[in-house]
């Protein structure tokens, strides 16, 4: 594929690209408003009851390094939504990079919600499916994007 195909094909706007882009945008959302909620001082309303999000919110895995885990959630999130933009034959595979790394992590505090904390936040599952949601369709991105390169 010559250089100028490589470039077209990296602004393209695509339905994959749109789909991981509002993807980003609602993992972004959802990490905003957690992260308000806590600077704030004030839980976020669990939207299915029971104090799962309370119980998350407030334990000792709620915070990496001091920082609410739910920022990196927004960053990540806005990250992953600036990389639909890039104008590179290698963004597809940058996006999915992001994607994944996001996904994984998600998984990682799910498994935390699961087998620790012993509860469940419906903002962060809702958060981790759209991560993987995220990865999957990017994943397809970026594999299309492999072939037209071969």
């Amino acid at each position: 594929m010559s250089a100028a195909g490589a470039v077209t094909h990296g602004t393209r706007l695509d339905g994959g690209r749109i789909t991981v882009a509002v993807l980003a945008l609602l993992a972004a959302a959802i990490g905003a408003f957690l992260t308000y909620e806590r600077a704030r001082g004030t839980l976020p309303p669990c939207p299915v009851g029971g104090g799962g999000c309370a119980t998350v919110q407030h334990s000792r895995y709620a915070e990496l390094a001091g920082i609410p885990v739910s920022t990196f959630g927004m960053l990540g999130g806005l990250a992953l939504f600036g990389s639909t933009f890039l104008r590179t034959a290698s963004a597809p595979l940058v996006t999915f990079g992001i994607a994944l790394v996001g996904a994984l992590f998600s998984a990682y505090l799910t498994s935390l919600e699961a087998f620790t904390i012993n509860a469940w936040c419906a903002w962060c599952v809702t958060s981790a499916v759209l991560w993987w949601l995220a990865a999957i369709v990017a994943g397809g991105r970026a594999y299309r994007a492999l072939g037209a390169d071969a």
